[in-house]
């Protein structure tokens, strides 16, 4: 017996219907403008082919690193073509992480070690930025390896003298659990789909600290803030407030270690939030201010639009839509797939955007059933300590280790970036 699909007959089923519909419209757009953007990178790349590599200087800030800082050096130290040189900052570790490094600077002299007391992430990258060696500083995090290749693609950008800083694709490389699975999917659509978009309308918002690249001047001039605990959101929007681009670049690839239990993953996603609060707050008087340019225009309305209000508002439309379902099957059965469907074609569209397999497509329901609300109690108990002003700390997560797709640590050779 099938069941017929009609047009809303209530004033909830037409909101629920033209909500949907926005969301449509958003979903081809952002698939489009990914899609797109495939072919933008390639250009990128054709112009950039055979240009010499500027100089490239690896950021990496470390506080009790040791279970994984040791990988991170040797696929920093294993990229291939431009000159390299490596700072580690000891920010007060309490473990080996600081004699770990040491080793690596006692035997490769690219590498430099510099220690200071504990005092936050910004101000070990600041101490990083005074040592710069080379024009393009690419900052990498103690739990995330880089594929190879990855430094080559970040920095061929840098001849564009327009170019302020590059994102790279970061994914996850945990262990596969469900709650690992659900963020790898949530990377990929966030990389593959929002940040491609993001790039093509020149809007693209965070520049990730585990692979991100930025010209050396900048970071003197501008350097990274304390006013905020999302300190690479602040940096890129700082940048881009400056009249410089903000590019992605899915050819460099990060695989970066995920929060493996709930109570780390709501710090995490806690300290994101109330960093992007912190920013928005910071930059507010250049939204649709004619002086932000694209940055007050698209990239800080799209932050506040999609990333904190449509963001936290999934679930609502759920709970309206599942009950109106009990009551009126034909108003909510129509946006409830269309709804759906949105979601697993931009899911898929990512994997493919990122030559991954498509069996992520398979939690696709678990994500949308947990993820989702999780991510918008989030969102809302965000908002109720901003407005408390109370104060949310950079949060030290636990450690595990990288666990690379299909691989051993990355002892082994990683994947090439690009694959």
């Amino acid at each position: 017996m099938s069941i017929p699909i009609a047009l809303p007959s209530t004033t909830l089923g037409w909101v629920l219907l033209i909500i949907v519909t926005l969301l449509l419209l958003k979903a081809v757009l952002t698939v489009t403008l990914a899609f797109a953007h495939a072919r933008t990178a390639a250009r990128r790349r054709a112009r950039a082919q055979g240009a010499p590599l500027p100089g490239v200087s690896v950021m990496i800030a470390a506080y009790n690193e040791e279970v994984g800082i040791a990988d991170t050096l040797r696929s920093v130290l294993a990229q291939q073509g431009p000159a390299l040189q490596v700072l580690v900052v000891d920010d007060g570790s309490t473990d080996t992480t600081a004699a770990i490094a040491a080793e690596f600077a006692r035997s490769d002299p690219r590498v430099t070690v510099l220690r200071k007391p504990n005092g936050g992430k910004a101000s070990a990258l600041n101490l990083a930025a005074d040592h710069l060696t080379y024009p393009v500083a690419v900052s990498v995090d103690a739990d995330s390896a880089l594929a190879p290749g990855t430094l080559a693609a970040l920095a061929r950008h840098f001849h564009d003298p327009r170019v302020g800083a590059v994102a790279g694709d970061v994914r996850v490389a945990g262990p596969v659990t469900s709650l690992t699975q659900m963020q790898n999917l949530e990377y990929s659509v966030g990389q593959q789909m929002d940040k491609r978009a993001q790039d093509m309308l020149g809007a693209v918002s965070v520049v990730p600290g585990a692979a991100g690249a930025f010209r050396s001047d900048l970071i003197r001039r501008l350097r990274y803030s304390h006013d905020t605990i999302t300190e690479d959101m602040d940096l890129t929007v700082a940048i881009a407030a400056e009249g410089y681009e903000v590019r992605f670049e899915p050819g460099a690839l990060s695989y970066t270690e995920p929060p493996v239990d709930l109570r780390s993953l709501w710090r995490q996603r806690m300290r994101w939030m109330y960093g992007t609060f912190q920013v928005m707050g910071k930059y507010r008087h250049l939204i649709m201010n004619p002086r932000g340019g694209r940055l007050g225009w698209l990239t800080l309305p799209y932050v506040l639009v999609y990333g904190l209000t449509l963001g936290g508002a999934g679930p609502i439309f759920d709970l309206a839509a599942l009950a109106l379902l009990t009551q009126h099957m034909n108003d909510a059965l129509l946006p409830l797939l269309l709804n759906v469907g949105a979601d697993v074609a931009v899911a898929a569209a990512a994997l493919l955007l990122g030559r991954q397999s498509l069996r992520p497509l398979l939690i696709t329901p678990t994500q949308r059933l947990f993820l989702r609300p999780f991510v918008s109690l989030v969102v809302v108990m965000t908002c109720v300590t901003f407005l408390r002003r109370r104060n949310v700390q950079w949060n030290k997560l636990p450690r595990v280790g990288l666990r690379l797709p299909g691989a051993a640590p990355t002892r082994e050779p990683l994947p090439q970036a690009g694959d």
